[in-house]
């Protein structure tokens, strides 16, 4: 049986440990792998994943606004869905609007033809696209005298969903965003 002493230390630990993990991905503010996170905090796999659970757990029983999520075998710390939206204008922008309305065609309407996006976007699209393509957040394969984009896991982990084929993304897409606002979105 073990002892009150040997109880408390074990617990202080396991708190220790939650909060290492919770350092390392609010730190990062990018997707880490349990691989990352074990190099920068020498926990272990199972120490870790038990971490984003209980602590996933206790942001659920506080209703905070923050959640831990698994983004295609890493794992972001970010602002829930339903908080989103109100503080989305103070995050810093990676992505010009321009850019971003030309990776929303692509991410709603893939897989799509370069073609079809310069016509809707007008021809700064070929720059967006490269741009896109840099980050990786979009790919492309040859069709024809076009290309044909969609976007790629790297666009999943960066707006943190859960899934990674293109039709996937693009049918989570539709589901969770109103298409009238949507629409009015890319055609702006």
């Amino acid at each position: 049986m073990k002892s009150k002493l040997n109880q408390d230390k074990e617990n202080e630990e396991e708190i220790e440990e939650k909060l290492i993990v919770e350092s390392a991905l609010f730190t990062a503010g990018e997707p880490l792998s349990i691989n990352e996170i074990t190099e920068y905090t020498s926990l272990n796999e199972e120490t870790i994943l038990d971490s984003i659970k209980k602590l996933n757990k206790e942001y659920n029983q506080r209703e905070t606004s923050i959640e831990i999520k698994d983004a295609g075998n890493k794992y972001v710390m970010q602002i829930s869905p339903k908080y989103a939206k109100y503080v989305r204008q103070l995050a810093p922008r990676d992505i010009s609007t321009p850019i971003l309305r030309t990776l929303s065609v692509i991410a709603f309407r893939q897989p799509i033809r370069q073609s079809k996006v310069v016509d809707i976007r007008g021809n700064k699209a070929y720059e967006h696209i490269k741009k896109l393509e840099e980050m990786k957040l979009t790919n492309s394969e040859p069709q024809g005298r076009t290309k044909l984009l969609y976007t790629t896991k790297e666009f999943s982990e960066y707006f943190g969903l859960d899934v990674t084929d293109p039709a996937e993304v693009r049918r989570t897409l539709l589901e969770n965003y109103d298409t009238e606002t949507l629409e009015d979105f890319l055609n702006e």
